[in-house]
């Protein structure tokens, strides 16, 4: 997930300078690919986990949905989407911080025994309609 995180940060960066920043939140996904033997279940509870870190902390402005397609160009067994939305790039560094940190350590781990691989990051200005 280190590459990702990297891609991440070089796309926070140019994020900053798009326009509506002030009104858009920032979301963020990452088509990953689970390893053989591995249950959605399990994909859920990590991310429990890692939420709990952060709630721990008190901080609650990071939110995580994780997509598994049922119908998709790319229905290959195994595919997930971990999408993240945060309500301004800041509390989104905050979220990369709790995902880095030596307290998120049980997550981490589970994302190495889990996740065979994650092909794609992307990060978007996502303007809420209703």
């Amino acid at each position: 997930m280190r590459p990702l995180v990297a891609a991440a940060t070089l796309l926070i960066s140019y994020a900053v300078f798009s326009p509506y920043q002030a009104a858009a939140e920032v979301a963020e996904s990452y088509k990953c690919k689970m390893n053989a033997g591995v249950t959605r279940a399990q994909i859920v509870a990590m991310g429990e986990s890692y939420i709990k870190v952060g709630e721990a902390k008190n901080y609650t402005d990071f939110h995580l949905s994780i997509l598994f397609p049922m119908y998709s160009d790319d229905m290959s067994v195994g595919t997930f989407f971990w999408n993240g939305t945060s309500p301004s790039m800041a509390t989104l560094e905050e979220a990369i911080t709790i995902w880095e940190s030596a307290d998120n350590a049980a997550a981490q781990a589970l994302w190495v025994q889990y996740v065979e691989d994650c092909e794609s990051a992307s990060l978007y200005s996502a303007v809420s309609v209703n």
